[in-house]
């Protein structure tokens, strides 16, 4: 039986020590996740928008990773913060990865700025800063989820599991087609979301891929996203 193509968006970064030599990256977790729940992950570097066709009718599902902040015009505002943090070839591809994938009723998993960028793509906005969302270290967790009942998180995850944070945005409006099905107990940030109907999306704000090693409700999450969504 051939395995689940499961597409990783990649990034675009300048290794230090390597002076003007760009690498694709992508958490090297990311892709152990979905190699230890039996998929074959694929990663996919930035590219055209006119591949975005092609790499989408080869994979069978869509991994949208973390990164870069998206750029507010997508979701018609201008910049309101003093950063860097855009990279705006990034989005524009990824949002063409996202149209091919809703066409080709390709399912997508949205991580962190994925998440973001997914709900922009559907017609969602966002925060330009938050804080006390970014934790000291990548190791552990930061807080807790109130996770709404019957919905695809609540299958996966206990109310008052712990999950780590690691952005300075986050949803403000939440995009029509989507309902939000988990939130930060502190201050209601959206935590997960899923379609209301039709396509199989599932966003979360926080990163599984560094937490699957040590935790069964992670490993559970990637299972889902191979083998269910």
């Amino acid at each position: 039986m051939a395995k689940v193509l499961v597409g990783i968006t990649g990034n675009e970064k300048h290794i230090p020590g390597q002076t003007g030599m760009t690498y694709v990256t992508v958490a090297s977790e990311l892709a152990q996740g979905v190699s230890d729940a039996g998929g074959l992950p694929i990663v996919i570097p930035m590219g055209e928008v006119s591949q975005a066709r092609d790499y989408v009718t080869m994979i069978d599902k869509l991994i949208l990773s973390g990164g870069q902040h998206v750029d507010p015009r997508f979701y018609g505002e201008e910049k309101s913060i003093e950063s860097d943090d855009y990279l705006l070839a990034r989005d524009e591809f990824e949002l063409a990865l996202i149209r091919e994938a809703l066409k080709q009723n390709k399912p997508i998993f949205a991580v962190c700025r994925g998440m973001q960028l997914l709900n922009v793509a559907l017609g969602g906005s966002l925060h330009q800063a938050i804080e006390d969302h970014w934790q000291d270290g990548y190791a552990g967790t930061s807080h807790s989820l109130r996770i709404k009942p019957h919905s695809r998180v609540g299958q996966l995850f206990d109310q008052g599991s712990q999950i780590n944070s690691f952005h300075r945005q986050s949803i403000k409006d939440l995009a029509p087609g989507l309902v939000a099905t988990a939130h930060d107990p502190r201050d209601g940030t959206i935590e997960a979301f899923e379609s209301r109907k039709g396509a199989s999306l599932l966003g979360i704000q926080w990163h599984p891929e560094f937490l699957w090693q040590e935790c069964e409700r992670s490993r559970q999450l990637f299972r889902y996203l191979v083998e269910q969504l």
